[in-house]
């Protein structure tokens, strides 16, 4: 029972395609950890990103190969000859070709870098989308506590309009407030409706960056989401040296420089003699003699216009090109990184101010209550403290969804969230 459930939870695709619109039969719910290990599973993203390594990792055997040289057979059946054989219109000719020792072994070097660089990419997308995952989900949470205060608000505008009716037919509201009461109420449903809709397109999101069916209902457990993404992660103790050694997009413009630097010494090689290996055996041949034949030699371009010097230039220039965009993006990063913890020390100032409007309101709620069971003022009056109450509660949950989205894009360009999180290390 506990392999079906498993199953169940992390392979719904398996489900017949009749039953692609029912609900899954599964008790278990998805937390974020549990998001991130189905999106590496499931992910066309991450499996599009694999299978580049996988090219990129046979271009290497392909370069691997160059350096034994290339057998080739070459026949021919002659209908009609220049000259008579006694050999027959059948020909046969072995003949080794395509050989460059340099060339095979920059080539290794220039695939095992790219396999590099693309292993690297394949780990930056991982992470951008896992911070764009995180964002999502910490979003629904916020948007469920929402939705939920938003009711509680929308009953108190419902209470409120009830009791203006009820005093309006014995005279003593004006038809005017109730009517204003009314109009207060349809655009608490219009928010409320607009939160929905908003929840709702992020579940698809999710779903989207994850691999999920669609049509499949997604269990979410957003409780404690703050902690459930930025488990391990303490902004305060990141350094802008460890995002310099841990940045990924960093990695892969140095190992760029690596292949360009490749592409230099292979530009230099070409000022070098190629050696060449010639093995051949040639039978009934129309214009050669027959026989076998090796041979050891160099060939060397006397000549070409200085086009390979210029080439050399060309491709040193590009290697500097590349040292200027690295130095150029380390600063857009330190930028990023001041900027972020700019923004982290104005969130929690902000923060400070909407928790201390959110208990100045529950205490002005407080003291509402008292003065109506006294009877000092009107019920309208104070469910409008009520309501004042929990938007205030609204507002302080919302002013959080800063600074974890900040948190959440500091720890992205050190390396990733689950370079910190290990519940969604991998």
């Amino acid at each position: 029972m506990l392999v079906l459930a498993v199953s169940l939870l992390l392979y719904p695709q398996v489900l017949p395609a009749s039953e692609a619109k029912v609900k899954p039969e599964c008790p278990a719910q998805f937390d974020f950890p549990t998001c991130v290990r189905y999106a590496l599973v499931h992910s066309e993203d991450f499996l599009k990103n694999r299978l580049d390594i996988q090219i990129s990792s046979a271009d290497v055997k392909d370069a691997h190969s160059e350096l034994i040289p290339t057998l080739q057979i070459i026949t021919r059946y002659y209908i009609s000859r220049a000259t008579e054989s006694s050999d027959g219109p059948l020909n046969v000719q072995f003949m080794i070709t395509n050989w460059d020792p340099y060339l095979a072994l920059l080539k290794i070097k220039a695939s095992g870098i790219l396999v590099d660089i693309g292993t690297i990419a394949h780990y930056d997308k991982i992470a951008e989308n896992i911070a764009l995952m995180a964002k999502i989900f910490y979003r629904i949470h916020i948007l469920e506590k929402t939705i939920r205060a938003r009711k509680q608000m929308m009953a108190l505008h419902q209470n409120k309009v009830s009791y203006g009716q009820s005093r309006h037919e014995q005279g003593a509201v004006d038809p005017l407030e109730v009517r204003l009461w009314t109009n207060n109420l349809k655009g608490e449903r219009v928010k409320l409706k607009s939160l929905e809709a908003e929840r709702e397109e992020k579940m698809g999101q999710l779903k989207t960056l994850m691999g999920y069916h669609p049509d499949y209902h997604l269990p979410l457990d957003t409780r404690d989401a703050a902690n459930q993404v930025l488990s391990g992660f303490n902004g305060q103790l990141v350094t802008f040296a460890e995002i310099q050694g841990g940045n990924l997009a960093l990695k892969i413009s140095a190992k760029k420089e690596q292949l360009q630097s490749n592409k230099v010494t292979g530009a230099y090689v070409s000022l070098v003699p190629k050696p060449v290996f010639v093995l051949e055996d040639v039978q009934n041949q129309v214009d050669r003699s027959s026989g076998f034949n090796m041979a050891l030699g160099l060939d060397y371009t006397v000549w070409d216009g200085f086009k390979r010097v210029r080439e050399i230039k060309r491709q040193k220039m590009k290697a500097e090109q590349l040292k200027i965009e690295r130095d150029q993006m380390s600063k857009r990063l330190y930028n990023k990184f001041k900027r972020l913890r700019g923004e982290l020390d104005l969130s929690g100032e902000k923060e400070g101010f909407y928790r201390e409007q959110a208990r100045l309101a529950e205490l002005t709620e407080e003291k509402a209550f008292l003065q109506y069971k006294a009877g000092e003022v009107p019920y309208d009056q104070y469910v409008e403290k009520r309501l004042e109450k929990a938007q205030a509660h609204v507002e302080s949950l919302n002013s959080l969804e800063g600074r974890v989205t900040s948190l959440i894009d500091l720890a992205t360009i050190a390396g990733g969230l689950n370079k910190y999180n290990g519940s969604i290390r991998y």
